[in-house]
């Protein structure tokens, strides 16, 4: 798509109404990690780690009203994430932006309320690390234009909040036959850590309400929810011991 067609259909999304508002919304067990209960409009956020909690922030966003764009994830699994309760109509996918896709995540900004970066290019091919002064450039586009820029898998330079996770372990579905089965849900370990703000980290747990696992809201399909027993911790300043 030229860049100049995708700014006119930009253009004729813009006036929605949840530009009003300060913060993108993130699973609700997950809102007490962030300083602000959600991830703030005009800033950049990277994740690394487990692709559930990206796909997780897609389908809090979306389904309530926010608009998304994928670029660069030709592999994210969207059946997954419709699932957890994104509205893929409000999903713009871009699985091959070409050899500037930070071009074309800057051009998203002016017009998306999240856009979500990755790494891969397609037909193998990898993007390389951003440079300071490009990041530079695209969060303050993401500040003018109040929108979001989550960048997955990269220690994005600047970012005012880093978002790590790693899936600690697996449920499996009871099997009928020994030796078959299925993967039911899992554990995630969680921390997040925010320009001027301690960092939190608390433990998730990916459950599936249809098959009688943890209490059901709206949708009813896949959602991540607070694991039993766990709390969101801040962590211990780390203090320096002068000898």
């Amino acid at each position: 798509m030229e860049i100049e067609e995708l700014r006119r259909r930009l253009a004729s999304m813009s006036g929605d109404a949840m530009a009003e508002t300060s913060t993108l919304p993130v699973p609700e067990a997950m809102t007490p990690l962030f300083p602000r209960g959600g991830l703030s409009r005009g800033t950049v956020v990277s994740s690394v780690g487990a692709t559930t909690v990206p796909m997780a922030i897609i389908a809090a966003a979306t389904r309530s009203g926010a608009t998304a764009a994928l670029v660069g994830l030709p592999r994210l699994n969207l059946a997954a994430a419709m699932d957890m309760g994104a509205d893929l109509s409000r999903v713009a996918v871009v699985t091959e932006p070409g050899v500037d896709p930070f071009e074309v995540a800057g051009v998203l900004l002016d017009g998306i309320d999240l856009v979500v970066l990755g790494s891969d290019l397609g037909h193998g091919r990898l993007r390389g690390p951003v440079t300071p002064s490009r990041a530079r450039v695209l969060a303050g586009r993401a500040r003018k234009q109040s929108s979001t820029l989550l960048v997955l898998d990269d220690d994005w330079p600047g970012a005012a909040v880093r978002i790590e996770s790693e899936v600690t372990d697996y449920r499996h579905v009871p099997a009928r036959r020994s030796g078959y089965g299925r993967i039911g849900g899992f554990g995630v370990d969680v921390q997040v850590s925010a320009s001027g703000a301690r960092p939190s980290s608390g433990r998730f747990d990916l459950v599936a309400p249809a098959m009688g696992e943890g209490p059901v809201d709206g949708h009813g399909g896949l959602e991540l929810v607070a694991a039993a027993g766990s709390a969101v911790v801040p962590s211990r300043p780390r203090l320096a011991v002068a000898n």
